[in-house]
């Protein structure tokens, strides 16, 4: 675990997780020192990967005089659909959570095939076997995989109206496919990077990709979580929508760029 204050303002406890598109050295970018003791408690930022249990991790941190910059229940309010969605319903597709996997029947009495599945907090990588399923025998065969599956097993499954997007040219082996999406990072309310989220293909542009970020601020404003991602992405018809929310501590950069980030987030905490 490696604590950095950076440029005397912010202190980023970090780890490697050897995932490209979340890691950055902070040694290597900014002026740091690293305390070995903290004086009283200071507000620190995690970089250290998916979180299995928050209020655990928050704890211990604090016990070593470190506040991480969101608590444990604006964590689950970013992190966790059954939070973020009943505030945001207006700005994304139509959602409905269950406790366990629905039969089939359930889920026509209120949606339309195809629907897109994911659990509570992710989907499974973006694997388009378990994630946009066309009818009622695909789903039979999802659910069982959903159960066995090490990501999902564990959340409740999601239940999403399927919306198209607009695609983008690129294929990413094993995913759904790519479309124009954006990620956007945002510090207690302010916008301090945002850029494509299918990095892995060719770069794509968007004119009126500031109407999406205009969409993604006002749940940023809504959610009032201290450090916020909301990706956002155009629908085949024209719409901006958001596609989901999360802590951005656990986020990864997928293709914003993460030197821009810190340096704004870093201007915003001031002197």
């Amino acid at each position: 675990m490696n604590i950095a204050r950076l440029e005397n303002k912010l202190l980023v406890v970090s780890e490697e997780v050897g995932v490209s598109a979340y890691d950055f050295n902070f040694d290597l970018h900014f002026a740091c020192t690293h305390p070995y003791q903290i004086e009283g408690e200071e507000m620190c930022v995690l970089r250290v990967g998916a979180i299995d249990n928050y209020e655990r991790e928050f704890d211990d941190k604090l016990a070593l005089g470190l506040r991480p910059v969101n608590s444990p229940a604006e964590h689950a309010l970013a992190s966790e659909l059954e939070g973020w969605y009943p505030l945001i319903s207006d700005l994304t597709p139509r959602t409905q959570v269950f406790e366990s996997l629905p039969m089939a029947s359930a889920i026509e009495a209120s949606f339309g095939w195809p629907i897109f599945l994911k659990g509570s907090r992710q989907t499974s990588k973006h694997n388009p076997d378990l994630s946009v399923i066309e009818n009622g025998s695909h789903y039979e065969r999802a659910a069982e995989l959903y159960k066995a599956d090490p990501i999902l097993h564990w959340q409740k499954p999601v239940v999403r109206e399927f919306v198209s997007l607009a695609p983008v040219g690129g294929h990413v082996p094993g995913k759904v496919r790519p479309s124009v999406e954006y990620r956007s990072f945002w510090w207690h309310g302010e916008c301090v990077g945002w850029g494509r989220y299918w990095y892995q293909v060719a770069p794509y542009n968007c004119a009126d990709a500031e109407a999406g970020l205009a969409i993604a601020r006002e749940a940023a404003v809504r959610l009032r979580v201290p450090f916020l991602v909301v990706d956002f992405a155009k629908t085949l018809d024209g719409r901006w929508i958001v596609i989901e929310c999360n802590d951005a501590q656990e986020s990864g950069y997928v293709g914003v760029a993460p030197l821009g980030l810190w340096r704004q987030v870093l201007e915003r905490i001031g002197a």
